[in-house]
């Protein structure tokens, strides 16, 4: 069975007007609508999202994606979504805390079907390398999901590309993911991702997306991905 998921999402702080310039900003919001086709079944989830940073954003000379990450700024942020056919909504409190290079994530989903916090303790190597580990706890997952990855922003001739690598295991079960954005100028990336599992069923997941930022803290995204499902 192919499983495919079409994802657009907007972001606007307060206006969708203009075009992308240099700005300094310290509170984004964000619209998103996303349309999933597993199969004979689809289904559509509509979310929004806010983060407030501690100090101003710069966003000078950085692709506007990545300048919260690159300015090591710490943030706070809730974000809401929910599910149509599913009948499913989902909201989610989150932190980012910088003191220097050492790095501190906190996660807590609520949802219909169950809560989950997620942790993560991380250095930055180098200016634009992270690396962390991490735990989820999961109200529906016996064991706690252990996490060790990486992120990767640096310049790539006159332009920037930003590269994601996750281990997720879990009572012996492994999940890779990989992504790797390039972004074509500070405004506009494309990327690929890739998430591969040796859990039984469970198949290779493949997918492209890019965005486009109007405003530093305005912007759209699409995203696609397939994966194909056997019968477990």
């Amino acid at each position: 069975m192919k499983k495919t998921t079409l994802a657009l999402a907007m972001a606007s702080a307060f206006t969708l007007a203009g075009t992308a310039q240099a700005q300094d900003y310290q509170a984004e919001a964000g619209l998103s609508y996303i349309d999933i086709e597993v199969g004979d079944f689809s289904d559509s989830a509509i979310g929004i999202d806010f983060t407030y940073y501690l100090e101003n954003v710069a966003t000078e000379g950085k692709p506007l994606a990545e300048a919260a990450f690159l300015g090591r700024n710490s943030n706070v942020g809730v974000s809401y979504v929910t599910f149509d056919e599913a009948d499913v909504d989902s909201t989610t409190f989150s932190g980012e805390y910088w003191h220097e290079d050492l790095y501190i994530n906190a996660d807590y989903t609520s949802s219909d079907d169950a809560d989950a916090i997620e942790l993560n303790l991380g250095y930055m190597l180098q200016d634009g390398l992270l690396a962390y580990v991490g735990m989820i706890d999961e109200d529906e997952v016996e064991e706690n999901t252990l996490q060790i990855g990486a992120k990767y922003v640096a310049e790539m001739g006159a332009n920037y590309i930003a590269l994601d690598g996750e281990l997720q295991t879990n009572d012996g079960n492994n999940v890779v993911s990989l992504s790797g954005d390039y972004f074509i100028n500070n405004e506009t990336s494309v990327g690929v991702r890739v998430a591969e599992s040796d859990v039984d069923g469970v198949e290779t997941m493949y997918g492209l997306g890019a965005s486009y930022f109007f405003m530093p803290n305005a912007s759209a995204a699409i995203e696609y991905s397939t994966q194909d499902e056997t019968d477990m």
